[in-house]
Formats: C-alpha cells, structure tokens, sequence
C-alpha cells in the first residue's frame, strides 16, 4: 500500500512517500502524529480505497472513502455536543467527539484496513 505522511515546517509542507508501506511501518508513523510537524497520514488501497488519519497526538479524526462513500469513524463513547479542537493537513477545526478517536481506535482502523476489514468498525 502507499503510504503518504506530511512534514511541516511552519506554514510548508513537503510530504514523506513509501511506496510499498506495510502495517508496522504505517502504524510507526501513526505514532509521529502530532499536530504540529506531522498532521495526516494517508494510505491508499490497490482498490482504490483510501483511509486518511489526522490529527495526534490524543485524538484523531478518522476517514474512509472505498469508492462508494466517505465515512468517518465514530467514537461510541463520544458526544456530539463536546468539541475538540485538533489539526488535520495543516488546518486547525473543531470536531465532535463523536467523531475523535483515540490511539487504540486510530490504530485499529488503520490495521483493520491492510487487512480488508475495515467494516468491522463503527463508521458514519
């Protein structure tokens, strides 16, 4: 799978490319998302599916687009009414907690994606 991570350095960005990402490697950057130098990783399918995590280091905002749809990953335990301001692509928002995940979510979904089996989670 491709795996495509930005690297900003104040308001430019320049984006790090691995052509043949593997889960451990993917999750390995899943781990540098910060919010600040390091804001959204993408990786792309064969398929054309593509899975994009912004944010760090607490929370992220989770996306799916297979095609078909785009979905957002849902946090069950969070409320629609409860904000969380984070940076995703280099741009600062405000999102539902229903829609922020944590490490563990983030991780999941991204593990779950190499493996076809995405579905598994809880999307919008």
């Amino acid at each position: 799978m491709k795996l495509i991570v930005d690297y900003r350095t104040g308001v430019h960005n320049s984006d790090v490319e691995i052509a043949n990402a593997d889960p451990q490697v993917t999750l390995s950057w899943l781990k540098k998302l910060d919010g600040m130098q390091h804001t959204l990783l993408n990786v792309s399918r064969l398929d054309g599916s593509c899975l994009m995590v912004g944010g760090g280091p607490l929370w992220y905002v989770v996306t799916l687009d297979n095609n078909k749809q785009n979905l957002t990953l849902q946090n069950p335990d969070g409320l629609e009414t409860e904000m969380i301001e984070l940076c995703a692509g280099g741009q600062y928002g405000e999102y539902p907690k229903a829609l922020c995940v944590n490490y563990e979510q983030a991780s999941q979904a991204v593990s779950l994606f190499f493996e076809g089996k995405e579905f598994l989670m809880q999307w919008l």
